[in-house]
């Protein structure tokens, strides 16, 4: 029998092989053993429909874009279904972009935790059918620990698991740490600024009132000049004051989940979540944002149903604020 066209599902090499060849066949790039019948449909999926594959140029690429933020993002805050609705409308414009595929994989697998997810494959592949060379790197880098975990049994995923722990734990704690220094130089402020605020606030009011009086009311505006300045003041102290509070309870919250006895899968999961309320205060995010993200964390931590934790959360004064709305 002739030799047949084959595309490798898994690394996207086009390749020949004989069509006698029963079941799989050994891709000679990446040297993984795949099915003949489904390599030959993904070469017939590329070619024989070429004529009619969509394009995203002009205002629809930079729609496409968006719309593969937006899936991201969502993804992030764990709205899988609202993500795929972002992701179709993109596909709409374009099956010829493996980004767009990609989002669509990392919404199916729920951002690569569902390792028993089946549905992901058929957009895994066509991301790799329509990649160029980088593209395929970019793929392989994406979903290479995803597969790998997914091949592990129990005990292979256990000392998995453990391990991530350790990493994870790692890079929170450090990352953590190196606010310290931007944190203790803000609490410092802070005091000058409370000492400040009244001084400038008196004197201000002192100053306008007796230009008032004396009828110089173009002099006043010294004494309106210290106002503001008093009131910068009071609104820098204020903000700081939340940031203050919220930083020190998000220490003290990793100080008190040290050593405690919760799945590892739990504290991945934690430790994920710290990591991203220390990129919120990195990136100076405003106060809500980072109230957002550790509301997000607090309803995790109260869906592990631990009655001393639970109990952690609610005498905690700004954990206890970033409650979930039910409670």
């Amino acid at each position: 029998m002739s030799n047949i066209n084959l595309k490798c599902p898994l690394c996207g090499r086009v390749f020949e092989a004989d069509g006698s060849e029963n079941g799989q066949v050994v891709c000679p790039e990446c040297k993984k053993s795949v099915s003949v019948l489904q390599a030959s449909k993904y070469y017939s999926s590329l070619n024989e429909n070429a004529d009619e594959r969509k394009e995203a140029h002009g205002e629809d690429y930079h729609k496409v874009r968006l719309l593969i933020s937006e899936a991201y993002d969502l993804i992030n805050d764990e709205n899988y279904d609202p993500a795929e609705e972002k992701i179709n409308e993109a596909l709409a414009l374009t099956d010829t972009d493996y980004r767009v595929y990609m989002a669509m994989v990392a919404a199916k697998t729920k951002n690569y935790t569902d390792l028993k997810d089946e549905s992901h494959k058929v957009f895994l592949n066509k991301a790799i059918s329509v990649a160029d060379p980088d593209g395929k790197k970019e793929i392989t880098s994406i979903y290479k620990n995803y597969y790998t975990k997914s091949k592990f049994d129990s005990e292979q995923m256990s000392a998995y698991t453990g391990e991530e722990v350790k990493l994870k734990k790692n890079k929170a704690e450090k990352a953590l740490k190196s606010l310290i220094p931007d944190h203790i130089a803000r609490t410092k402020r802070n005091k000058l600024f409370l000492v400040l605020f009244p001084i400038l606030f008196v004197l201000g009011a002192s100053i306008t009132i007796t230009f008032l009086f004396i009828e110089m009311p173009i002099l006043s505006f010294i004494g309106i000049i210290i106002l503001i300045a008093a009131y910068i003041l009071f609104r820098n102290w204020f903000i700081n004051k939340d940031k203050i509070t919220s930083y020190n309870s998000i220490l003290d919250l990793y100080d008190y989940m040290d050593g405690k006895d919760f799945t590892d899968e739990s504290l991945v999961k934690f430790y994920d979540f710290m990591y991203k309320i220390y990129a919120r205060f990195a990136d100076k995010d405003p106060v809500f944002s980072i109230s957002r993200e550790t509301m997000k964390m607090v309803e995790y931590l109260l869906s592990l149903q631990n009655d001393e934790l639970t109990d952690y959360i609610f005498n905690d004064k700004y954990l206890a604020e970033n409650l979930p709305e039910e409670n």
